[in-house]
């Protein structure tokens, strides 16, 4: 009888934990599961990169690189997180981001989108999440693999005079005009869309921030209509959290499963250098 209650016992235990545990990784009405946990939950063990923080049980919080943002969804089928920077304020397109992001604080730079080197286990660079995944193209036998974006940069770009350049979105209302404590001069306020070279900054002109978009056509759009996508936030994938003991880091399949990488050649893509 004694050992029929310890086990009844410890049959309870187990399932209040499990319980427990399952609401600890809930905040408002999205729930999580791995390799996604709260900083909260006691079983998060060793999973820093993808712990989430609940703001007042309504907002869920990433920090990259101490740096706030919040989670607007996570896609499980594609292996995706979109976020949006916290200083981006709804219907409101003076809100800037708080933050600059750039492809190389993710620590996936430019090139290594262009270029993929195959290292040992011991020496890979583990990054948690990056701004593409690779997709492997071409005959089993020789493969490719090919990276696809997720996101691409923004640079807000602030000068002294006005700018009349094909490459410089002018922010109209929502930023022009805008004094600076420190500055006694107006600011003339612009974006670019996608990267640029170190020659396209004009004179007067100074780097103000970066951040991320979704992957999309900007050409013939307002800076209001971008700001509105500024809301919607960006993508970064976390399949780097599936590649497991793969040397040389995986690729995701059609059906969105991760595959380790051969030794065999990525496709490289065309563009001149960006900023990063």
């Amino acid at each position: 009888m004694a050992r029929l209650l310890f086990a009844c016992s410890l049959l309870l235990l187990l399932l209040f934990q499990t319980s427990n545990s399952k609401a600890t990784n809930r905040c408002g009405n999205r729930t999580f599961s791995d390799p996604f946990s709260l900083d909260s939950d006691p079983f998060n063990f060793g999973k820093s990169l993808y712990t989430l923080h609940c703001e007042k049980n309504t907002s869920t919080v990433l920090y990259l690189d101490s740096r706030k943002y919040y989670v607007q969804a996570i896609n499980y089928n594609n292996l995706t997180i979109r976020v949006v920077d916290a200083g981006v304020q709804k219907n409101d397109c003076s809100s800037l981001p708080d933050f600059s992001l750039t492809y190389a604080s993710l620590g996936n730079s430019r090139s290594a989108y262009r270029m993929f080197s195959f290292k040992s286990t011991s020496s890979l660079h583990y990054t948690p999440y990056t701004w593409f995944q690779y997709k492997r193209t071409g005959p089993k036998w020789f493969p490719n693999y090919k990276p696809l974006s997720l996101s691409q940069m923004m640079i807000f770009i602030n000068c002294a005079n006005p700018v009349n350049s094909r490459l410089y979105l002018d922010t109209g209302a929502c930023l022009n005009g805008a004094k600076y404590s420190n500055v006694s001069l107006s600011i003339h306020s612009y974006v670019r869309v996608g990267g640029m070279k170190s020659s396209d900054l004009m004179e007067l002109c100074s780097l103000e921030r970066m951040t991320l978009l979704p992957v999309k056509d900007y050409k013939n759009m307002s800076f209001k209509e971008i700001h509105s996508l500024l809301e919607y936030g960006f993508e970064l994938s976390w399949h780097s959290s599936r590649c497991g003991l793969c040397a040389n880091g995986c690729y995701i399949e059609d059906w969105n499963r991760t595959r380790c990488i051969g030794f065999s050649t990525l496709e490289k893509t065309g563009g001149k250098d960006s900023v990063s």
